[in-house]
Parts: structure tokens; C-alpha cells; sequence
């Protein structure tokens, strides 16, 4: 079966789809599509090939797999994969998505899926999502097919998003002045003052102009003790791919002709995602109006949701000023497809892999920078 369906030929909800539905591998050509039908549902943005293809740099494959039938799509998944052959592994961030919020779908989803993975020769796969229910419905599926399901991350490193922080997501709403009431006095105070120094707010879409001010970021990374976790490249390419969708965003602060501050934000169908932050020393009270200012234009582009992403350490204190309550996720699954590898990697591999996990980060991002 192919799902190569043209798009405007897709309609995404039935109630009978799911009798005749398999799992099938989307074409490289039909991703554009794809990116288009995602944006029309509430799948997460670690779903959407734009937000993916990138990772091919980094010597991680992506593949996209959609279940339904061809004119009437339930459900999409993409696997980052490591590894080849019959030794792979697969990462589904925040998967598989439902893109028909309207109808149950049955748990053979789920089991068809895993028999998909073990066909192509994967070791296990690791998911992660926001609705527990889903990660029950795996977890039960691979009981069932003698697959083992374990409640943790057999696959520690940083090739998606971090798995296991808490998100700060402001709620916006139409009203300017609603959406300051829900923040902390000291955020509003901030927005004010910010409001009163005289910086100039603007937006850029290119990446190159992301390139151009990335040594800000840089400067920030080593002053605040802590690292990209990609290199330039792999967010270039990011704004390359999202472009298309109007779906990036680069903000940037200046006071006298000086970028002081910067901030790049994807967004899905209704959440903007703050993925970088950086500011000037001597500036980083400029924070808070240049969020406020990010979050408030995408609101205009159609995101209700800002999420300014995880607070480690003092930051925090910071997001917690416009959002007390950060939204918490269920830990990692990994469904262990075959076995017998499976122990190797715990015994052997995995162990050796963490020791070589500088070394190998190092190599991956001269290779991204080289094939630019």
C-alpha cells in the first residue's frame, strides 16, 4: 500500500479507516505534503519531517511511517534510527501521533507498529509521550508479541529533545492584557522596564541571520556553563525546512544598533516552541519583554501555546514568573524487540557508548559542519 495519496485527496477522520489499516512507510517525496496534513491536526512538531530531516547530519536516519489507508491517514510516526541492518535502533519522540482526534483508535495500532519495527530489524524502540494511555497501549501490545517492555531509557543521549524535564507552557489568549494578568507581578515588571529602556524588537526568518548573531549564542553557552546541544548547522537547516511552512522564527533585541538578545521558535498547528534563548551579560534583563514579544507574535501567526521549554538550575525561577505550573511528562519506554541483541547493548555496547559519547558528539558535529 502506498500513502502517496495526494493530499488533497486525504481526509483525516473515519470511523471505518482503521479495519483496513497497515502501517507504510512515507515516500521522501511526499514529505512536503506530509508537513502540510500534520499542521492541519494536533501532532506534536517532534513529528514533523521539517523537524527531523536534519538529524540526518548527525548520522541519525528518520523515517516516517503513517497507519490508515491511503485517502484516510489515523495515525504518523517517525523513528529516528540508529544504527543499519539488523542491529538498528528506533527513537519515537512524543509517538506515534493521532491525526483524528475524534475516533478511538484500536490498540492494534500499536501492535502493528512493533511488528513493523522487529521486520525491519530493530532492536527496540524507546517512546516517549505526553499521554500515558498511549505508552500503556505499547507496552501491553508488546507483552503480547513476547516483546519486552521496560519503563526506562535504554538509549541515554541527546539525539531528540530531553526526555525526561518539564516543559513551561504559557497559555495565551486574545487579550494582551489577559495573558499579563496570568503571569507573576516580577514578569510584568520586567515587560514594563523592558518596555521603558528603549530596545528594539524585531523577527528575521532567514538562517542566515541566525548564522550572523550565533556567536551571541555562544558567548551565553560558555558564560552560563552549559552547551548547544547542536551545532549551528543542524538549527539552519531547521529554518530552512520550516520556512516553507512560515513556521520559524528568529527575535532578536537591539539597544544602539547592537543585538543584545535572541531567541529561535518553531511552531506546530498551536504551540510555539522556544527552542534557544541567548542574551547579552549586561542585558539579560531584556529577557522578558523579548519573550513576551516572541510569544505574542505567534500568537498572531496562530500558536495559543508558548512553550519556553525545560527550567533547569535558576532558570526556573525565571519561566515560573510566566508560568507557575510546568506541564510534567511520563518517563521513557523501550520496547525490547530482540533479546538476545538487546543484552548485548545493556552489557556491552551501552556502557562503552557512554564513555565514547564526547568523542562521538565531537565527530558528529564536524560531520554536520563539513557536509553544510
Amino acid at each position: 500500500m502506498s500513502l502517496a495519496a495526494p493530499i488533497s485527496a486525504i481526509e483525516v477522520r473515519s470511523t471505518s479507516a482503521a479495519l483496513h489499516a497497515q502501517w507504510s512507510e512515507v515516500h521522501q517525496q511526499d514529505l512536503h505534503a506530509w508537513n502540510n496534513l500534520l499542521r492541519a491536526t494536533d501532532a506534536p512538531i517532534y513529528q514533523y519531517p521539517f523537524w527531523n530531516e536534519p538529524y540526518r547530519r548527525l548520522w541519525v536516519k528518520p523515517r516516517y511511517l503513517a497507519w490508515g489507508t491511503a485517502r484516510d491517514p489515523l495515525s504518523f510516526a517517525t523513528i529516528l534510527t540508529v544504527g543499519a541492518g539488523p542491529a538498528k535502533i528506533g527513537l519515537v519522540f512524543r509517538g506515534p501521533a493521532q491525526l483524528a482526534s475524534d475516533i478511538q483508535l484500536p490498540r492494534t495500532m500499536s501492535a502493528d507498529l512493533l511488528a513493523w519495527a522487529r521486520s525491519q530489524g530493530y532492536i527496540f524502540l524507546r517512546f516517549t509521550h505526553s499521554d500515558p494511555q498511549i505508552l500503556t497501549d505499547l507496552a501491553n501490545s508488546g507483552e503480547r508479541m513476547s516483546a519486552e517492555a521496560l519503563d526506562l531509557d535504554a538509549f541515554p543521549y541527546l539525539c531528540d529533545y530531553p526526555i525526561v524535564t518539564e516543559d513551561y507552557i504559557v497559555q495565551q489568549h486574545d487579550s494582551e492584557e489577559e495573558t499579563l494578568a496570568s503571569f507573576d507581578r516580577e514578569a510584568r515588571r520586567k515587560i514594563r522596564r523592558g518596555l521603558g529602556a528603549g530596545y528594539d524588537l524585531q523577527s528575521h526568518d532567514s538562517a542566515e541571520d541566525l548564522q550572523q548573531i550565533w556567536p551571541l549564542y555562544q558567548e551565553c553557552a560558555r558564560r552560563k556553563h552549559f552547551r548547544l546541544e547542536r551545532p549551528l548547522s543542524f538549527y539552519m537547516d531547521l529554518m530552512r525546512g520550516s520556512r516553507f511552512y512560515n513556521g520559524a522564527r528568529l527575535y532578536t533585541t537591539s539597544l544602539n544598533g547592537n543585538i543584545v538578545g535572541s531567541t529561535l521558535t518553531f511552531r506546530d498547528h498551536a504551540t510555539a516552541h522556544c527552542l534557544l534563548a541567548a542574551f547579552d551579560a549586561e542585558h539579560r534583563n531584556s529577557a522578558a519583554l523579548l519573550h513576551w514579544h516572541s510569544m505574542r507574535d505567534m500568537y498572531r501567526l496562530g500558536a495559543t501555546r508558548y512553550n519556553m521549554g525545560p527550567g533547569p538550575g535558576t532558570l526556573a525561577r525565571f519561566k515560573s514568573e510566566f508560568c507557575p505550573y510546568p506541564t510534567n511528562y511520563p518517563g521513557p519506554l523501550t520496547v525490547v524487540l530482540n533479546r538476545s541483541l538487546f543484552r548485548l547493548w545493556r552489557r556491552g555496547f551501552l556502557p562503552v557508548a557512554k564513555q565514547l559519547q564526547p568523542m562521538l558528539r565531537k565527530l558528529a558535529f564536524q560531520r554536520a559542519a563539513l557536509s553544510r
